[in-house]
């Protein structure tokens, strides 16, 4: 359906703004490399014919059951056995085999794009336009239209006499750009040439857009991705399809299969989107130039109803051009350009969830411990990526209210479709609930919604804001500022959902029973008075503190997200019109209260932040207990404590910010409320510091001395820090909200009295404290978080990892039916176990022959020559249970686990009487070593009775000597 152009020119530029494709074909980029790296993986995993099924079993996974977060703790408790056991029974691929193929991806896209041209240009499919205007018609109204447009030189053209369509396609590079003209199009230059000059002007547009390399790069990337990727994993999986039929086993869809579906998906549609977005664009350039607003009129009956909408909406994300009912009326009225629609930002939402999980699992096979530091070094490109596509798309949906004087949008609903793809991500991803589809707690997966909902409120609201104080002739500079704070919240949040949140939502309660044991670990103390697991909410809220505690970019990030919009605040209102505005009628709007009505609040809650702080130290004294007392508990309610004085006066200075002006309701409360809590930690800090200086206020302390508060070994101050900062801006948010809840219809609006003060004097005293505010705080925050990741390191020691892991959880008991069981126990014997068993009957015969030869009339220094080898040998033994699994039944894991101990008082026992010549004390041990025996030849003849039981007799090799004795498990 034709579109009406108004006489009146067109109010805005659509370029006021970056259009955002850049930032959309690095997304295709990196989900081109990850899905290529992870499909691949799965081809050459597969092709190696490992028994990685067999490590689980061995460690005790019932494959069977959805308990995810059970089968991660035991792997991750027994990970130094995974190791070994990959190792051994599924060795992962050549690390290069698998990087190799994003680098070949590269490569043959490379080839493809340089020869793409040469194929459309061929002499079999084109002609040059000189044969077929020999007037030298065309070649004039070209030259005309460079003139108009001032593409020079004015790019190659050739002519498709086989295409009968009324169009034309520009191709090959932005340097050496070829323009195809249609035949149809040919046809109609003479009967209609006000759409044959529309054409020929929105491929000129392409050509001065730079759309075309861009483009084609694409279109070679899609092309060798499917050659590549798809057509290898497709025959893969088929064949596994295949054999599974074979074998009379109907297949099932599987995670893995699902997120290379899921990859494909999201790579198909970003690449639609990437070729779809300049169309427009090139369609208002030529309108710009002249060209009749109606030569794209194609008669299209736009879809009736809600659904008819959604569902046309949702088809068109496919489709490489936008429908011709939204090009019509892009010409119009360019607001779709400025608008954030739902699906694509659902859609952007799930890109770092799922590429981050593929990452790790391409990872995972060479055994990398992840860490909170590896976790933020693997989601700095997708968190720059999504906040550079809903960044700009939300300032420019602002920056086009602003310049038309229409209402500006609040950023909750695109930011709340954003989440909602993390929580799609997440899910799908199996990050939440491992083989089960479903997660156990299912309402945790709102917390992702929400903080995409916060997520774009502040990036409107700070867009807004710039846009009405910013100075400059354009907004790129503030908007990169900006997008660099949200940059930073997204990976700060993005590494605490992947390590923690996720896990909430998947039923992770392993943390929760174990919390006083956590506790006890992070705050020793030589008599902690209580168990802290039975203090009330303790299991919830001790892990989600931690978690944050722990997450080293968390105090840096929330400090960005205020001091961006404090120096915009400070900056003042401008005069006039801002320079940036590309329409000089553009309405100006009312400026921003002054700075003292948000900033007055946050000081003086700061100030009450200090006396509650001093209140505290007062409070805790009167309960001091002796030095020795003074870690666990009693730290951690100092601590608690310290916490509520500083979130409680930051919620009341966010509060009465929230109200001072209804448009910057979120960053007003942010502002006040980490100004009050910067207040509060500088004061906690110094008293800490100097505890015992000041008796009634001494804590942890005695005697006076310089203790930095943030080397105090019963103090932690990065968990201090985080949590108070962070809740601090928690508790703003939510006082934002409930502002905007109960003031809705109240218009709160600066009055005459209340606009800033002109004076040059004022306006640079306020700058000036700001920016030393600003200085200070981002400072502190970020050294301290550059210090806690290089404490953490990149990489962390696994069998140290491990130690800690089944110290503080334990690891969950093996389930399953019997035949589970059995399965169980065979993989751990056949995998490795039996290897082990006989090892212990070799130590045996060692110290028995060296016993045979020994004579009670020896000298010592022969006996130690005889015995001392062999009793170091049963040293060893008490490395059983960490160099390979558990044994997967708690009645034969009893005798493993006794053999251990036995083996370890028997060989230090030994080698201390060697050392004694005490020969009462040399028997003693001896004794132990032959219980070690006997605990071994118990586990095999259990081992050997269950196999035997559940059908696999004659496997195994026999029972080491001393099968019919009991294990004495009191060791």
């Amino acid at each position: 359906m034709a579109a009406t152009v108004p006489d009146q020119r067109l109010r805005i530029d659509e370029r006021v703004l970056g259009a955002g494709t850049s930032v959309r074909f690095a997304t295709l980029l990196f989900l081109l490399m990850t899905a290529s790296g992870a499909m691949m993986l799965n081809v050459i995993s597969g092709l190696a014919d490992g028994d990685e099924a067999g490590c689980d079993l061995a460690a005790g996974v019932d494959p069977d059951d959805g308990g995810y977060w059970a089968r991660v703790l035991r792997i991750s408790g027994q990970s130094f056995a995974y190791r070994l056991c990959f190792s051994a029974w599924a060795p992962a691929p050549p690390w290069w085999q698998v990087a190799a193929w994003p680098f070949l991806l590269t490569a043959v896209a490379g080839l493809l794009f340089s020869v793409l041209p040469r194929w459309k240009a061929r002499h079999s499919r084109v002609v040059p336009l000189e044969a077929v205007d020999p007037g030298g018609e065309l070649l004039a109204l070209l030259g005309e239209l460079g003139a108009v447009t001032g593409v020079v030189p004015m790019p190659r053209v050739v002519v498709d006499p086989a295409a009968a369509s009324v169009g034309a396609v520009v191709f090959g590079s932005n340097r050496r750009p070829v323009v195809c003209l249609h035949g149809g199009l040919l046809a109609i230059r003479r009967s209609d040439p006000e759409r044959f000059r529309a054409v020929l002007l929105h491929e000129l547009a392409h050509v001065a857009n730079r759309d075309v390399t861009l483009t084609y790069v694409t279109v070679a990337l899609w092309r060798a991705f499917l050659a590549l990727v798809l057509l290898p994993y497709v025959l893969w999986q088929g064949y596994v399809i295949y054999s599974l039929l074979a074998d009379g086993v109907v297949p099932r869809l599987d995670r893995a299969m699902l997120l290379a579906v899921i990859m494909v998906v999201l790579v198909y549609l970003a690449r639609s989107d990437v070729l779809r977005s300049r169309e427009i664009y090139a369609d208002l350039t030529a309108v710009r130039w002249g060209a009749d607003p109606h030569g794209w009129a194609v008669t299209a009956t736009p879809p009736g109803g809600t659904v008819r909408r959604a569902l046309a909406s949702f088809l068109e994300l496919w489709h490489t051009h936008p429908r011709w009912g939204l090009r019509q009326g892009a010409l119009v009225d360019p607001a779709p350009l400025f608008r954030a629609a739902a699906l694509p930002l659902f859609l952007i939402g799930s890109v770092p969830i799922v590429t981050v999980g593929q990452l790790m699992r391409q990872l995972a096979p060479y055994r990398v411990n992840f860490t909170n530091n590896l976790s933020a070094v693997l989601v700095v490109i997708p968190a720059v990526l999504v906040t550079g596509v809903i960044g700009v798309a939300l300032w420019r949906a602002v920056a086009y209210a602003v310049l038309t004087g229409a209402r500006v949008p609040s950023g909750v609903w695109p930011g709340g479709w954003l989440g909602a793809g993390m929580s799609a991500g997440t899910v799908l991803g199996g990050h939440v609930s491992g083989w089960a589809w479903l997660p156990e707690r299912p309402l945790v997966l709102l917390v992702p919604v929400l903080a995409g909902a916060a997520f774009g409120w502040w990036v409107t609201q700070c867009a807004h804001l710039w846009t009405r104080t910013w100075r400059g002739r354009t907004l790129g500079l503030v908007l990169a500022v900006s997008l660099a704070a949200a940059c930073l919240a997204m990976m700060s949040w993005l590494t605490w959902w992947m390590l923690m949140g996720a896990s909430l939502a998947g039923g992770n309660r392993a943390g929760a029973e174990a919390t006083g044991q956590s506790i006890l670990a992070w705050l020793p103390s030589a008599a902690p008075a209580g168990d802290p697991s039975r203090i009330p909410g303790i299991a919830t809220v001790q892990p989600l503190l931690d978690s944050i505690g722990s997450t080293s970019l968390a105090a840096l990030a929330v400090t960005a997200l205020w001091v961006v919009p404090l120096l915009a605040w400070a900056a003042g209102p401008v005069t006039g019109t801002p320079r940036w505005m590309p329409v000089p009628e553009a309405p100006s709007g009312d400026p921003a209260v002054p700075l003292r009505k948000v900033l007055l609040p946050g000081l003086l809650g700061g100030a009450l932040a200090c006396l509650a702080v001093a209140g505290v130290q007062t409070y805790v004294h009167g309960g001091q207990p002796v030095p020795d007392a003074r870690g666990g508990l009693y730290a951690l309610r100092y601590m608690a404590l310290l916490l509520l004085a500083l979130i409680l006066p930051a919620t009341l200075a966010a509060a009465v910010a929230s109200t001072a002006d209804r448009r910057y309701r979120l960053l007003g409360s942010l502002i006040a409320a980490q100004t009050a809590t910067l207040l509060g930690l500088a004061a906690m800090t110094v008293l800490v510091s100097v505890d015992g200086c000041i008796d009634p206020l001494s804590v942890l302390s005695d005697n006076c001395a310089w203790r930095p508060a943030w080397r105090r070994p019963l103090f932690a101050f990065t968990f201090m820090l985080n949590n108070a900062l962070v809740l601090g801006a928690l508790t703003a948010a939510a006082c934002a909200l409930a502002a905007t809840a109960f003031r809705r219809r109240q218009l709160l609006r600066p009055r005459a009295a209340d606009r800033p003060d002109p004076s040059t004097r004022r306006t640079r005293a306020r700058r000036l404290a700001v920016s030393l505010l600003c200085a200070v705080a981002v400072g502190a925050t970020g050294s301290n978080g550059a210090y806690e990741m290089q404490q953490l390191g990149l990489l962390s020691d696994m069998t140290a990892n491990q130690h800690t892991i089944v110290q503080r959880f334990g690891l969950p008991d093996s389930t399953g039916s019997d035949r589970t069981r059995f399965r169980q126990i065979d993989a751990w014997y056949y995998l490795g176990g039996y290897r082990l068993i006989n090892l212990t009957g070799e130590y045996r015969n060692q110290l028995g022959t060296a016993l045979k030869g020994a004579k009670n009339a020896d000298p010592w220094p022969s006996l130690d020559r005889r015995i001392r080898p062999a009793c170091n040998r049963w040293w060893d033994v008490t490395k059983f249970e960490t160099v390979w699994f558990l044994v997967p039944d708690r009645t034969i894991q009893a005798d493993w686990h006794a053999l251990s101990t036995w083996a370890e008082q028997g060989s230090r026992g030994c080698t201390q009487a060697l050392d004694a010549h005490d020969k009462p004390a040399l028997l003693n041990a001896l004794r132990d070593l032959v219980a070690a025996n006997r605990c071994a030849a118990s586990a095999n003849a259990r081992i050997d009775t269950m196999l035997r039981a559940g059908g696999y007799r004659g496997t195994y090799r026999p029972p080491v000597k001393g099968a019919g004795a009991v294990c004495d498990v009191t060791g």
